[in-house]
């Protein structure tokens, strides 16, 4: 192992992972959100259940914060989302249970090199704790929540699903002035270039642009209905699932009420919507480094589609014919 290529960045780790789209769909759940607002009055046991362990992940500065206070605890189990890497560019290791006589629960266990200078010595002991406070503790049990099993097909369809929401909602809440306002079905579908063997030339017919047209638009509503059914399964504790949800009343006349006037008054979604998940999903200083805070949509909305996906690699890889 290429100890200076291997640092356990943690974060970047868990960016690359399912549970950062899990946490991105989530908070693309209206009525989770409303859940948390009710502070878990809700009528369906099954949003109030995700309630009580996710929290209310509309509360927290970024992503990474709440992972460290929720996230390795739900997560925590022998899956092989992310790479668990032991030994850290410093030399320093990190100790799992199989590696203790006696097991030391709640405690971040090491072994030191004798050989690193002090400073050396706190700059490994502080990238160790960051790591295990973000990977959790690798205990030997099943985790709370499983990532449900879907083949690279279906995988591929999640980052793509998300972008098609986010970017719909964009031009739903777009102003007047804004160049994609007018954007239907087809112009997100080409931006996101969703279907490329559909791809318009200069040279195609009026009736092969059309039907192209209508594959990219048909294409488009087809990862909608993708990003529907994964945040209808996410807000009730499945992730990455697309199966149908039983609907079950959840809000009093009341409740729907208030919900629909808390919307109208913008604090559900707002023109600021991508910005804020943006700044919550990569943190601000990640963020920083796609766009320098000067924030489009759009631009915003490729920065997404351009983070790592290591779940898109195939676990197995297929020999070669000599």
């Amino acid at each position: 192992m290429h100890l200076q290529r291997n640092q356990p960045m943690a974060h970047l780790a868990v960016q690359a992972s399912l549970y950062f789209w899990w946490m991105a769909f989530l908070r693309c759940s209206k009525d989770y959100w409303w859940c948390c607002q009710q502070k878990g009055r809700c009528q369906d046991p099954r949003l109030v259940k995700v309630w009580e362990d996710f929290g209310d992940v509309f509360e927290y500065d970024c992503f990474v914060h709440w992972w460290q206070k929720k996230g390795a605890r739900l997560f925590d189990s022998p899956q092989l989302e992310m790479e668990f890497i032991k030994f850290l560019s410093s030399g320093v290791e990190i100790l799992v249970n199989a590696d203790l006589v006696t097991q030391r629960p709640h405690m971040v266990c090491l072994a030191i090199p004798v050989f690193l200078e002090s400073a050396q010595a706190q700059n490994a002991l502080l990238q160790a704790w960051e790591a295990a406070r973000v990977r959790g503790m690798h205990y030997a049990r099943d985790a709370k929540y499983q990532l449900f099993q879907l083949d690279l097909k279906g995988r591929r369809t999640i980052v793509t699903a998300y972008r098609a929401w986010a970017l719909n909602t964009c031009v739903d809440y777009s102003d007047l002035s804004q160049d994609f306002h007018r954007w239907g079905s087809f112009e997100m579908g080409r931006h996101l270039h969703l279907s490329p063997r559909n791809q318009i030339r200069d040279k195609d017919s009026i009736d092969t642009r059309r039907r192209k047209q209508n594959l990219i638009r048909t294409v488009f509503c087809q990862n909608k209905k993708t990003a529907q059914d994964l945040i209808a399964n996410v807000e009730i504790g499945r992730f990455p699932c697309k199966a149908a949800v039983q609907p079950l009343a959840r809000w009093t006349a009341a409740q729907q009420k208030a919900m629909d006037h808390a919307i109208s008054d913008g604090r559900w979604q707002s023109k600021q919507w991508i910005q804020q998940e943006h700044v919550f999903m990569l943190t601000k200083e990640r963020a920083a480094q796609y766009t320098g805070f000067d924030f489009q949509a759009v631009q915003i909305l490729d920065n997404f589609g351009a983070l790592e996906t290591s779940f898109l690699t195939p676990k197995r890889q297929r020999n070669k014919p000599h």
